[in-house]
């Protein structure tokens, strides 16, 4: 009986020394990570296992590096092409579909955005209930931002692909606490920040 359990101890050992052998070899060999700049601006992460590869897949416009210049803004809303230019890059960044870089030259592709709209409607009113003498006054505000985007290469400048009237939503209350133009403006850049995903959406969607 002692050399049973002897045996069963020393096949356990074996199991397991086999399987921290294996594990060393899948991370040694196996894995593969890019080494990733964070500056809010570059970024970019690829994992391969036993020959799997996780990350950005290959793709046919051959675009890895994205250069993101400043947006424009065909609006009368002020003081937006900073503000949304970093948003676009940021959630980019975040995302790692693309290796973000600083510089034009150092780019496959170029993508362009442009604001060509903002809209604002109400869709909730006051009613009789809440209050007869404001009643029909807007509550709720929905603001949606329009932009066309393009992609160029980088080297050649030739268009791969463009999309207009991309759009980005938000909805939000004004009240004594949060006045309307604090609010509206709030709105936009959150508008915009819904814009970025849409926009990382029809850029990966291509290639996906």
């Amino acid at each position: 009986m002692k050399d049973f359990f002897k045996k069963r101890i020393v096949t356990h050992s074996g199991v397991m020394q086999a399987i921290f052998a294996f594990a060393a070899v899948i991370f040694m060999f196996g894995c593969t990570t890019v080494e990733t700049k964070e500056n809010g601006k570059v970024t970019q992460k690829t994992i391969s296992i036993l020959g799997y590869k996780l990350g950005p897949p290959k793709r046919d416009d051959g675009i890895y590096k994205l250069y993101i210049p400043r947006i424009g803004n065909q609006t009368r809303e002020p003081h937006l092409q900073m503000e949304v230019t970093n948003l676009i890059i940021d959630e980019f960044t975040k995302e790692q579909s693309y290796y973000v870089v600083p510089r034009e030259a150092e780019a496959d592709g170029i993508l362009n955005v442009v604001i060509t709209k903002i809209s604002m409607s109400p869709i909730r009113y006051v009613d009789k209930s809440q209050s007869k003498r404001a009643e029909g006054v807007p509550v709720e505000f929905r603001v949606v931002v329009y932009a066309n985007v393009k992609m160029l290469n980088a080297k050649t400048h030739n268009k791969i692909w463009a999309i207009n009237r991309i759009a980005g939503k938000y909805t939000f209350n004004s009240t004594r606490e949060f006045p309307f133009q604090i609010a509206k403006r709030e709105a936009i850049i959150q508008a915009c920040s819904d814009l970025s995903h849409e926009i990382i959406d029809n850029s990966v969607e291509r290639w996906d």
